[in-house]
C-alpha cells in the first residue's frame, strides 16, 4: 500500500471518527482483516495507523534491532508495546481510537489524516497546521537527504 494526500475530518459524539474513503480504497476496499494497529508517534504529535501486515512488519524492523535481555533495549520493548493498540474497524470504517492515545496526541474534534507510504498519520487539525509551518526547507531538506536537482 502506498497512502498519500491529506483527508480531513471530524469526531463525532461517541468518539469515533470515519476513515476516509481513499485510504479503504487503498486496502482493497475494506480494512483486511477488520484490524488496523494504532501506534503513538515516538517523534511528533500524532498517532500512526498501519493494516496488519504493515504493522507485522513495523514490529520485526523495531524488534530485530532489540535484545530484550539488556535493560536499555528491554525499556524501549516495553515503551513500545505499550504505545500501540490493535482496534476492531466495523465495515463503516467508523474507528474509536482509545482515550489515552487521543489526549497523548492532542487529539480533540477537528483531525487530519494523512498518508505516508505504508501508514496513516491521525493528527489534531491544528497541531497539524502548527506542523506544516515548519516545512519551509523542504527543498533543501529533500536534496540533502535524498539527492540533489542536479541539472545536466
Amino acid at each position: 500500500m502506498n497512502f498519500s494526500s491529506k483527508k480531513e475530518a471530524t469526531f463525532d459524539e461517541k468518539g469515533r471518527v470515519v476513515l476516509p474513503a481513499d485510504y479503504k480504497n487503498e486496502m482493497g476496499g475494506s480494512v483486511p482483516g477488520g484490524q488496523l494497529a494504532v501506534e503513538k508517534d515516538p517523534h511528533e504529535k500524532c498517532l500512526n495507523i498501519y493494516t496488519m501486515d504493515e504493522w507485522e512488519k513495523r514490529i520485526v524492523q523495531v524488534t530485530s534491532k532489540l535484545n530484550r535481555d539488556n535493560r536499555q533495549h528491554s525499556r524501549i520493548l516495553d515503551i513500545f508495546y505499550n504505545n500501540f493498540k490493535i482496534i476492531q474497524v466495523p465495515e463503516s470504517c467508523r474507528m474509536n481510537i482509545p482515550n489515552d492515545f487521543l489526549k497523548k496526541a492532542g487529539i480533540k474534534k477537528e483531525v487530519m489524516f494523512t498518508g505516508q507510504g505504508n501508514r496513516i498519520r491521525l493528527w489534531d487539525a491544528e497541531e497539524y497546521s502548527t506542523y506544516t509551518q515548519s516545512w519551509t526547507d523542504y527543498a533543501s531538506l529533500f536534496d540533502r537527504l535524498v539527492g540533489g536537482n542536479e541539472e545536466n
